[in-house]
């Protein structure tokens, strides 16, 4: 599969397609007001229309920058460990070839979305917006700085993207059909999925390969770590949120936020893990007690 995934990359790769210009539509919103985690709020509901417009269009650039913190920070230095031979079980040259490509998806993704943002900038008057880092990022380094061993540091940025490539189709999915959206932005986010679709049983597949390749004390390890990042990609963002909200000069921002804080800082709801957890299965990551009680910890298995 990986050889099939490598040799048609010349063909599907949104790299090789003629690039969009970008366009414009004054009447059309920036994002959709369903991803909104306080959408429901009553403080959001009573604010001005023309607030609530730049709060979309806050969200959009939110929206970019998290791919691009999830493309740059997170995905490429996992395929960079690859390339360099570091990680057990993918030193083929199948795996070789579909990470180099992998690699130029991600690079182009990140031009893709920059240029989008640098639209809605430009034409809601956003430039000097500025988005802290995402608790998903966060969370990893975090994570890596508890551990001394740089092979294990290595396999949490690993399990990390492979999480964050099996659930960035979804991610992506609302807004890449969306009609209510401007058009650029929705064409934008389709062309990205449209390569992530590939990602997704690209790193299901680097993650069996990089499992038979471990110890059976690095497999529990890995194992443990998997589920992880399941729930930082889960989390609802509310600190990026609250500093965009203050930027904008939101009233009540601080109490609507910490109200949203009340419902928890994930939402485990609002993903379809199943795949994650029946990699771990089909792999044989939770066929001892203490993976399934890892799993069971982060709220992914009874």
């Amino acid at each position: 599969m990986l050889e099939r995934l490598a040799a048609s990359w010349p063909r599907r790769a949104q790299v090789k397609k003629p690039e969009r210009e970008p366009f414009f539509e004054a009447g059309k919103e920036d994002f959709l007001e369903s991803l909104l985690p306080f959408r429901h709020m009553p403080q959001y509901l009573s604010g001005p229309p023309e607030l609530r417009s730049r709060i979309l269009s806050a969200g959009w650039l939110m929206y970019n920058a998290k791919t691009v913190q999830i493309e740059t920070e997170i995905v490429n230095p996992a395929c960079l460990d690859i390339l360099r031979g570091t990680m057990p079980g993918l030193p083929l040259e199948a795996v070789q070839t579909a990470v180099c490509e992998t690699m130029v998806d991600e690079v182009y993704h990140v031009h893709l979305v920059e240029q989008a943002s640098r639209l809605t900038r430009s034409r809601r008057g956003l430039e000097d917006l500025v988005i802290p880092q995402f608790n998903l990022v966060g969370h990893m380094k975090e994570r890596q700085q508890r551990s001394a061993d740089p092979g294990q540091r290595r396999m949490i940025q690993f399990a990390t993207a492979v999480v964050s490539e099996i659930f960035i189709s979804d991610y992506l999915h609302l807004l890449s059909e969306s009609q209510e959206i401007q058009s650029f932005n929705r064409m934008t986010v389709a062309a990205h999925r449209h390569d992530e679709m590939v990602h997704s049983p690209l790193f299901m597949s680097l993650a069996q390969l990089f499992s038979h390749g471990l110890t059976e004390a690095q497999r529990a390890a890995f194992a443990d770590v998997l589920a992880e990042p399941v729930v930082w990609f889960a989390d609802r963002e509310l600190d990026v949120w609250l500093s965009l909200l203050r930027q904008l000069g939101f009233p009540r921002a601080d109490e609507m936020i910490g109200e949203c804080r009340n419902s928890g800082a994930a939402d485990l709801t609002a993903l379809d893990y199943s795949a994650i957890v029946s990699m771990a299965q089909e792999i044989g990551l939770l066929d001892s007690a203490a993976a399934r009680d890892s799993f069971a910890r982060q709220g992914l298995i009874a």
